[in-house]
């Protein structure tokens, strides 16, 4: 996966945080639907942080 892809990846999930929650778990009462939801997407985001910046360790400035 290519660093641009896997940026604009992080993008989707970020609007899918807004998205998700208040349109299709707006009839859930509890706060463990959107909390769910969030905690999986931090875990995704992580990972495609990892991989968007994994050739930038052996650059120099």
């Amino acid at each position: 996966m290519t660093r641009k892809l896997s940026l604009a990846c992080i993008w989707v999930l970020a609007l899918l945080c807004y998205a998700v929650p208040y349109l299709f778990l707006d009839r859930v009462n509890a706060w463990y639907g959107s909390f769910l939801f969030w905690t999986v997407v931090g875990v995704l985001v992580i990972a495609l942080n990892l991989v968007a910046t994994r050739d930038l360790r052996g650059r120099d400035e």
